[in-house]
């Protein structure tokens, strides 16, 4: 019996704008069961682009009552497009029910008044009048609010799945929302952008170049992967070093394997692979710092700090441990240079200055920054984040649930006001700091361990001004 429902989400601007590749993708990175639409216009073409494993869903105005996108079963999903709908369903018995049950509408729009700092839910008069008192246990999604939203009013769980949905000016973002629907309620969320997916994931492939290999019939990374140099090269606007990166980055993805530069190699001291966890992209805390090293078996050591009423007691712990073992061999993160290495700066400078010789005496390698800014090596990942080339090289992790943003708002939430029904799971929440440290370690180790070496080198080509989809801060927040 499936336990988990994977419901994906499009926007309206990433549905009009999605190719069929670009849909493929998306269905398969996510490990898609429902796609979902407001675009009615749009689903046969979707579902040419899915397999039939996958349903896929829309707001359809012209149906004559609730439908049951999924087989009833320990988890169910429901559309409603009305109130009258809702309220005939709730009739039919919708608070009896024995599987967990998620209610998908527009009829609920969270706003947010920016001047009072207030939120305000549309609509929950209607819908309450619907439910008469049926369905406490039901959550209700709306595509009147962002993944990010969850809320309870009167009485009722409601969580948001529509990208964008509460942006307040701008062009909409071409924006794709995964949510698992789960036992219990549980709602896990994950957020990209349309241009994480198709060709726009090849390095120097954006938008504008993806539409001019469409036209030349190069419609999915496979089909670049296997293009000739000199065929890419004769495209408007690309020229030949541009086109075998473009084509060596497709065959990079799509074979599922790392290159490196020649003659680039990674330290040959033995290192010491770190990930922090903080309160936030503005830390005013590290309260838990992983550790994983050769000399201890590989073993996961956490140096960990649960009261907020002790903000050095971790990086503490951390340095002095450090200054014993850590002499003359370099410390590794992921994208360190923007994160990990300026805040343990910082907060050393601030709570336990003694150790600001050790952390300045310290090698610090960051391996995101060696191999995509330096142009070092080219990572298989869809995109450039750890989970993604990590999962591309065959890392599988422990599947907490977790998010580096959602545990910064949840230990922050926690500072504010400590107690029981703030608390986090902390055992898990290490669990979530070993996958990453463990992740990078595994990614550390294929790179070393390749000997395909990259055909383009160079510069970097991820520069401000060529089309990319790597590497900007956003894709790291904590």
């Amino acid at each position: 019996m499936a336990t988990v429902i994977g419901l994906t989400v499009l926007s309206g601007a990433a549905t009009n704008r999605c190719s069929a590749s670009q849909v493929a993708d998306i269905v398969e990175y996510f490990d898609t069961d429902v796609l979902y639409t407001r675009q009615a216009n749009q689903t046969h073409f979707l579902r040419d682009c899915v397999p039939d494993s996958v349903t896929v869903a829309y707001h359809n105005p012209r149906s004559r009552g609730a439908e049951r996108v999924t087989p009833q079963n320990d988890v169910e999903l429901v559309t409603v497009t009305s109130p009258s709908e809702l309220a005939a369903f709730a009739a039919d018995g919708l608070g009896a029910r024995q599987s967990e049950l998620f209610v998908l509408s527009d009829l609920l729009s969270v706003s947010i008044n920016l001047t009072a700092l207030e939120t305000e839910l549309s609509g929950l008069s209607a819908y309450q009048d619907a439910l008469d008192g049926a369905g406490d246990e039901v959550v209700h999604l709306t595509t009147g609010a962002n993944p990010s939203y969850r809320g309870e009013w009167a009485g009722i769980s409601v969580q948001g799945v529509m990208p964008g949905a509460n942006e307040q000016q701008g062009t909409p973002t071409a924006g794709v929302a995964h949510l698992e629907l789960r036992q219990n309620g549980v709602v896990l969320v994950k957020t990209r952008t349309l241009s994480d997916f198709g060709l726009e994931t090849v390095t120097g492939v954006g938008h504008r170049r993806a539409e001019l290999l469409n036209n030349a019939e190069i419609r999915s990374r496979a089909d670049l992967a296997q293009a000739e140099v000199y065929e890419i090269a004769q495209l408007d606007g690309i020229g030949k070093k541009t086109a075998r990166t473009i084509v060596e980055s497709a065959e990079v993805v799509e074979q599922r394997e790392a290159r490196v530069a020649p003659d680039e190699s990674l330290p040959s001291r033995e290192p010491i692979f770190i990930d922090i966890e903080t309160d936030g992209l503005n830390p005013t805390m590290v309260w838990l710092i992983g550790v994983v090293t050769r000399a201890s078996g590989d073993r996961f050591i956490p140096f960990i700090e649960t009261d907020p009423e002790k903000p050095a007691a971790a990086l503490r712990a951390f340095m002095d441990w450090l200054a014993e073992f850590g002499r003359n061999r370099p410390i590794v993160a992921y994208n360190g240079w923007q994160f990990d290495f300026p805040v343990i700066e910082e907060h050393v400078a601030e709570h336990c200055p003694e150790h600001n010789e050790t952390w300045a005496n310290t090698a610090k390698f960051d391996l995101y920054h060696w191999a995509v800014t330096k142009n070092n090596a080219l990572l298989p990942g869809i995109t450039n984040k750890l989970a993604d080339v990590a999962s591309a090289l065959g890392w599988e992790d422990s599947e907490t649930g977790l998010t580096g943003r959602a545990v910064g708002r949840r230990f922050q939430r926690y500072a504010e006001n400590p107690g029981p029904e703030t608390e986090l799971e902390w055992e898990r929440h290490k669990r979530y700091c070993e996958d990453d440290v463990r992740a990078l370690v595994h990614v550390y180790d294929r790179i070393a361990d390749t000997e395909t070496l990259m055909a383009q080198t160079g510069e970097s080509t991820q520069s401000a001004g060529t089309e990319s989809t790597q590497g900007t801060l956003a894709d790291f927040s904590r």
